[in-house]
């Protein structure tokens, strides 16, 4: 794992270099888009979404569960997103879209996706496999990424932006593993529990993902302005076991900042045990992916620290094994 995560800026350029050979040629144009995938598959359709928000004129879904929601029809644009090609869920829901004539396209390393993109003569862009999912993010992600500046939903700027923090990344290794080596240090085995902007909400929601996968342990996260309007009132006794790690960025909307600085405040007044971490980046690709590359290291120190095999995940093969039968 450690490799995989040391090597995730080349990940990204060799998807580059996979998504820049697609030539996806759509029947007929489309007025929503649904991504499908679940877990190290669907975290992607998050990021995705994020970065699409200033720039997509349509909406966009991301489906985690077994069913699409009622609005797809044949105006819909399915992405069906899977590393193994085998996620029940995902499907399932793309068996839906089938059944719906809706247009489809599939993102996988192969299994089922793939021959179903075969039978129904839909385009798959195949990855490279044999990675654990929650390792194989730039390979999903980037071909989303390139998807959407093709079908001009983005600005057809993601690649590039991708690009450069490719090199970002490469250059920041080094510091981004002191810091996420020095946070564990001060933590003190507490749980970590991640704030940020909204617009950071994927680089969140990775990090609590990566702890659970890779740490073997819990992890929280919440957004703001939304925990301003509930959660900070949590913070009257000062919880103990918990370890703050707030996300700042420079891209933060001023009420947002002025938001984000009182709550680091307010959890100063109950507890020493909060750390503020500024994103590196000129823009919103950049710093998320340089937050995921954070978050990815941090979940590895832990499970280090803890002296545990980092890429076992036998509950999740139990479940698995146990709704085969």
């Amino acid at each position: 794992m450690e490799q995989l995560i040391k090597h995730f800026p080349t990940q990204l350029n060799e998807s580059i270099a996979i998504a820049m050979e697609q030539k996806i040629a759509l029947k007929r144009p489309f007025s929503n888009l649904v991504i499908c995938g679940l877990g190290g598959s669907g975290i992607g359709g998050e990021i995705i979404k994020q970065w699409l928000m200033p720039l997509a004129k349509i909406p966009v879904f991301v489906c985690h569960n077994y069913h699409l929601p009622a609005f797809v029809n044949d105006d819909t644009l399915v992405v069906a997103c899977s590393y193994s090609g085998n996620t029940e869920e995902t499907l399932t829901a793309l068996k839906e879209a089938i059944a719906l004539k809706t247009q489809v396209i599939g993102i996988t390393s192969g299994g089922r996706v793939k021959e179903l993109g075969n039978a129904f003569n839909f385009p798959v862009i195949l990855i490279p496999g044999g990675l654990p999912p929650r390792a194989a993010l730039a390979y999903p992600l980037v071909q989303l990424a390139g998807l959407m500046d093709h079908l001009k939903i983005s600005d057809g700027l993601l690649l590039s932006a991708i690009s450069s923090a490719s090199l970002l990344l490469e250059q920041e290794q080094l510091e981004i593993k002191k810091i996420a080596i020095d946070l564990l240090a001060l933590s003190e085995d507490k749980q970590l529990l991640f704030y940020a902007e909204e617009q950071f909400y994927p680089a969140t929601l990775r990090a609590c993902q990566q702890i659970n996968e890779n740490g073997k342990e819990l992890a929280f996260y919440n957004l703001i302005p939304e925990m301003n309007h509930n959660e900070i009132v949590g913070w009257a006794n000062g919880p103990r076991s918990i370890f703050t790690v707030l996300l700042r960025s420079n891209l933060e909307f001023e009420r947002n900042s002025s938001r984000l600085a009182f709550t680091e405040n307010v959890i100063r007044s109950k507890t020493d045990a909060v750390q503020s971490i500024q994103l590196k980046g000129n823009n919103l690709v950049e710093q998320t992916l340089y937050a995921i590359h954070l978050v990815d290291w941090i979940s590895f120190f832990i499970a280090e620290k803890k002296g545990i095999d980092v890429t076992e995940v036998r509950v999740i093969d139990a479940l698995k094994a146990r709704l085969a039968n």
